[in-house]
Protein backbone atom coordinates (compact mmCIF):
# COMPACT_ATOMS: atom_id res chain seq x y z
CA UNK A 1 0.00 0.00 0.00
CA UNK A 2 3.02 2.16 0.91
CA UNK A 3 4.49 1.79 -2.70
CA UNK A 4 0.97 2.51 -4.29
CA UNK A 5 1.04 6.07 -2.95
CA UNK A 6 4.76 6.56 -3.23
CA UNK A 7 3.91 9.56 -6.06
CA UNK A 8 1.49 11.08 -3.99
CA UNK A 9 3.82 11.23 -1.17
CA UNK A 10 7.02 12.69 -3.41
CA UNK A 11 4.58 15.38 -5.29
CA UNK A 12 4.02 17.09 -1.70
CA UNK A 13 7.42 16.44 -0.38
CA UNK A 14 5.46 15.94 2.89
CA UNK A 15 7.61 12.68 3.92
CA UNK A 16 7.97 14.16 8.01
CA UNK A 17 4.71 14.55 8.01
CA UNK A 18 4.52 10.77 6.19
CA UNK A 19 6.74 8.75 8.26
CA UNK A 20 5.14 10.13 11.40
CA UNK A 21 1.87 8.93 10.31
CA UNK A 22 2.84 4.99 8.95
CA UNK A 23 5.19 5.10 12.50
CA UNK A 24 1.64 5.86 14.12
CA UNK A 25 -1.08 5.65 11.91
CA UNK A 26 -4.47 7.36 12.22
CA UNK A 27 -7.32 4.77 13.40
CA UNK A 28 -9.19 5.61 10.07
CA UNK A 29 -5.71 4.09 7.97
CA UNK A 30 -3.52 5.41 5.72
CA UNK A 31 -5.24 5.34 3.17
CA UNK A 32 -7.62 8.07 4.96
CA UNK A 33 -4.34 10.40 5.40
CA UNK A 34 -3.33 10.31 1.86
CA UNK A 35 -6.92 11.11 0.92
CA UNK A 36 -6.86 14.36 3.09
CA UNK A 37 -3.31 15.58 2.23
CA UNK A 38 -4.12 14.82 -1.41
CA UNK A 39 -7.67 15.98 -1.42
CA UNK A 40 -7.29 18.97 -4.32
CA UNK A 41 -5.40 16.52 -6.45
CA UNK A 42 -8.55 14.92 -6.79
CA UNK A 43 -10.65 17.58 -8.73
CA UNK A 44 -11.00 19.20 -12.00
CA UNK A 45 -7.65 22.00 -11.83
CA UNK A 46 -9.43 25.36 -11.16
CA UNK A 47 -8.60 28.45 -13.45
CA UNK A 48 -10.98 31.03 -13.62
CA UNK A 49 -11.69 33.19 -10.61
CA UNK A 50 -14.96 31.72 -10.52
CA UNK A 51 -13.64 28.81 -9.85
CA UNK A 52 -11.24 29.85 -7.54
CA UNK A 53 -13.46 31.57 -5.32
CA UNK A 54 -15.87 28.44 -5.33
CA UNK A 55 -12.95 26.07 -4.34
CA UNK A 56 -11.55 28.59 -1.47
CA UNK A 57 -15.29 28.82 -0.10
CA UNK A 58 -15.15 24.82 0.25
CA UNK A 59 -11.93 24.49 2.17
CA UNK A 60 -12.79 27.83 4.36
CA UNK A 61 -15.98 26.18 5.51
CA UNK A 62 -13.88 22.83 5.52
CA UNK A 63 -11.20 24.25 7.79
CA UNK A 64 -14.06 25.71 10.06
CA UNK A 65 -16.43 23.15 10.23
CA UNK A 66 -12.69 20.46 11.61
CA UNK A 67 -11.67 23.22 14.30
CA UNK A 68 -15.20 23.87 15.91
CA UNK A 69 -15.96 19.52 15.98
CA UNK A 70 -12.21 18.92 17.80
CA UNK A 71 -12.03 19.03 21.12
CA UNK A 72 -9.86 21.45 23.27
CA UNK A 73 -7.63 19.00 23.75
CA UNK A 74 -7.30 18.12 19.95
CA UNK A 75 -7.20 21.20 18.80
CA UNK A 76 -3.86 22.06 21.00
CA UNK A 77 -2.10 19.13 21.00
CA UNK A 78 1.30 19.33 18.58
CA UNK A 79 4.60 16.46 18.75
CA UNK A 80 7.85 17.26 18.52
CA UNK A 81 7.51 16.45 14.91
CA UNK A 82 4.23 18.31 13.68
CA UNK A 83 2.59 21.28 14.81
CA UNK A 84 -0.78 21.61 16.28
CA UNK A 85 -4.36 22.67 14.70
CA UNK A 86 -4.01 25.50 16.33
CA UNK A 87 -1.07 26.19 15.39
CA UNK A 88 -1.96 24.96 11.52
CA UNK A 89 -4.01 27.83 11.97
CA UNK A 90 -2.49 30.51 13.33
CA UNK A 91 -0.10 29.30 9.58
CA UNK A 92 -2.79 29.66 7.61
CA UNK A 93 -4.01 33.05 8.81
CA UNK A 94 -0.67 34.57 9.07
CA UNK A 95 0.48 33.24 5.49
CA UNK A 96 -3.50 34.67 4.27
CA UNK A 97 -3.56 37.79 5.72
CA UNK A 98 -0.80 39.87 3.59
CA UNK A 99 -1.83 37.88 0.40
CA UNK A 100 -5.47 39.22 1.29
CA UNK A 101 -4.18 42.79 2.22
CA UNK A 102 -2.16 42.87 -0.96
CA UNK A 103 -5.25 42.89 -3.17
CA UNK A 104 -7.19 45.41 -1.62
CA UNK A 105 -3.85 47.89 -3.05
CA UNK A 106 -4.16 49.82 -5.46
CA UNK A 107 -3.05 48.11 -9.01
CA UNK A 108 -0.25 51.23 -9.89
CA UNK A 109 1.06 50.38 -6.57
CA UNK A 110 1.44 46.67 -7.17
CA UNK A 111 2.59 47.37 -10.54
CA UNK A 112 5.37 50.27 -8.98
CA UNK A 113 6.57 47.87 -6.66
CA UNK A 114 6.52 44.59 -8.50
CA UNK A 115 5.91 45.10 -12.41
CA UNK A 116 3.90 43.58 -14.51
CA UNK A 117 4.26 39.80 -15.52
CA UNK A 118 5.83 39.19 -19.10
CA UNK A 119 4.33 35.91 -19.60
CA UNK A 120 1.20 33.89 -19.34
CA UNK A 121 0.02 32.81 -15.90
CA UNK A 122 1.36 28.72 -15.01
CA UNK A 123 -1.90 26.24 -14.96
CA UNK A 124 -2.53 24.73 -11.00
CA UNK A 125 -0.79 22.14 -11.62
CA UNK A 126 2.32 23.71 -13.57
CA UNK A 127 2.58 26.32 -9.97
CA UNK A 128 2.19 22.92 -7.49
CA UNK A 129 4.49 21.31 -9.00
CA UNK A 130 7.35 24.53 -9.01
CA UNK A 131 6.35 24.77 -5.23
CA UNK A 132 6.52 21.03 -4.05
CA UNK A 133 9.28 21.12 -6.28
CA UNK A 134 10.95 24.26 -3.92
CA UNK A 135 9.93 22.07 -0.62
CA UNK A 136 11.75 18.90 -1.68
CA UNK A 137 15.04 21.30 -2.16
CA UNK A 138 14.42 21.84 1.65
CA UNK A 139 12.45 25.14 2.27
CA UNK A 140 10.37 25.24 4.88
CA UNK A 141 7.70 27.66 6.51
CA UNK A 142 10.63 28.34 9.45
CA UNK A 143 12.82 30.15 6.84
CA UNK A 144 9.74 32.74 6.75
CA UNK A 145 9.57 33.80 10.67
CA UNK A 146 6.42 35.83 9.97
CA UNK A 147 4.16 32.70 9.10
CA UNK A 148 5.04 30.46 11.53
CA UNK A 149 2.79 30.22 14.29
CA UNK A 150 4.93 31.36 17.23
CA UNK A 151 4.63 34.98 16.38
CA UNK A 152 1.06 35.08 16.15
CA UNK A 153 -0.49 37.55 18.93
CA UNK A 154 -3.70 37.00 20.14
CA UNK A 155 -5.38 40.31 21.61
CA UNK A 156 -5.17 40.59 25.31
CA UNK A 157 -9.09 39.92 26.69
CA UNK A 158 -9.46 36.97 24.05
CA UNK A 159 -10.98 33.70 26.42
CA UNK A 160 -11.90 31.78 23.73
CA UNK A 161 -8.62 31.43 21.06
CA UNK A 162 -10.59 28.51 19.10
CA UNK A 163 -13.58 31.07 18.68
CA UNK A 164 -11.48 33.85 17.58
CA UNK A 165 -9.33 32.12 15.38
CA UNK A 166 -11.88 30.40 13.58
CA UNK A 167 -14.45 34.02 13.21
CA UNK A 168 -10.86 35.29 12.12
CA UNK A 169 -10.60 32.36 9.63
CA UNK A 170 -14.03 33.63 8.22
CA UNK A 171 -13.26 36.92 8.07
CA UNK A 172 -10.24 36.60 6.13
CA UNK A 173 -11.84 34.47 3.36
CA UNK A 174 -14.57 37.48 3.54
CA UNK A 175 -12.09 39.63 2.99
CA UNK A 176 -10.12 37.60 -0.05
CA UNK A 177 -13.95 37.38 -2.21
CA UNK A 178 -14.58 40.90 -1.69
CA UNK A 179 -11.55 42.11 -2.75
CA UNK A 180 -11.45 39.50 -5.72
CA UNK A 181 -14.57 41.66 -6.84
CA UNK A 182 -12.39 44.21 -7.86
CA UNK A 183 -10.22 41.81 -10.17
CA UNK A 184 -11.06 41.22 -14.04
CA UNK A 185 -9.59 38.00 -15.50
CA UNK A 186 -6.58 39.24 -17.15
CA UNK A 187 -5.82 42.14 -14.30
CA UNK A 188 -5.38 38.59 -12.62
CA UNK A 189 -2.82 37.60 -14.99
CA UNK A 190 -1.18 40.92 -15.28
CA UNK A 191 -0.22 42.06 -11.96
CA UNK A 192 2.30 40.46 -9.32
CA UNK A 193 3.54 39.89 -6.24
CA UNK A 194 6.57 38.39 -4.28
CA UNK A 195 6.22 34.83 -2.93
CA UNK A 196 8.73 33.83 -0.62
CA UNK A 197 9.32 30.31 -1.43
CA UNK A 198 8.60 31.18 -5.35
CA UNK A 199 9.77 34.52 -6.13
CA UNK A 200 7.81 37.28 -8.03
CA UNK A 201 4.40 35.41 -9.36
CA UNK A 202 1.10 36.22 -10.73
CA UNK A 203 -1.97 37.38 -8.77
CA UNK A 204 -3.53 33.80 -10.40
CA UNK A 205 -0.79 32.14 -9.47
CA UNK A 206 -0.63 33.42 -5.95
CA UNK A 207 -4.84 32.56 -5.73
CA UNK A 208 -3.57 28.41 -7.12
CA UNK A 209 -1.05 28.46 -4.29
CA UNK A 210 -3.55 29.53 -1.58
CA UNK A 211 -5.60 27.09 -2.49
CA UNK A 212 -3.60 24.19 -2.43
CA UNK A 213 -1.74 25.84 0.54
CA UNK A 214 -4.82 26.02 2.55
CA UNK A 215 -6.16 22.45 1.39
CA UNK A 216 -2.83 20.65 2.48
CA UNK A 217 -2.97 22.05 5.93
CA UNK A 218 -6.90 21.18 6.11
CA UNK A 219 -5.31 17.64 5.79
CA UNK A 220 -3.16 18.26 8.54
CA UNK A 221 -5.97 19.95 11.12
CA UNK A 222 -8.12 17.08 9.95
CA UNK A 223 -5.23 14.62 11.39
CA UNK A 224 -5.40 16.50 15.08
CA UNK A 225 -8.96 15.23 14.94
CA UNK A 226 -8.23 11.33 14.82
CA UNK A 227 -5.98 10.79 17.87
Amino acid sequence: MILAHFADIKKHANLKRFILCVTNPPAQGLDWYISALNKDSFMTSPHTKADLIARLTEVQVGVAQTVQSQSAEQFDRGTDLDWSPASYLKHLLLSNKPFVKGLGRPKEMLESAFGLSERPSMTYDALIDVYNTRIAEGVRAEDSPSVTPITFRIPEGVTDVKAYLVELWQTTHANLVTALADWSEDALDRYQLPHPALNVISIREMLFFTLHHNTVHWGDIRRGSIA
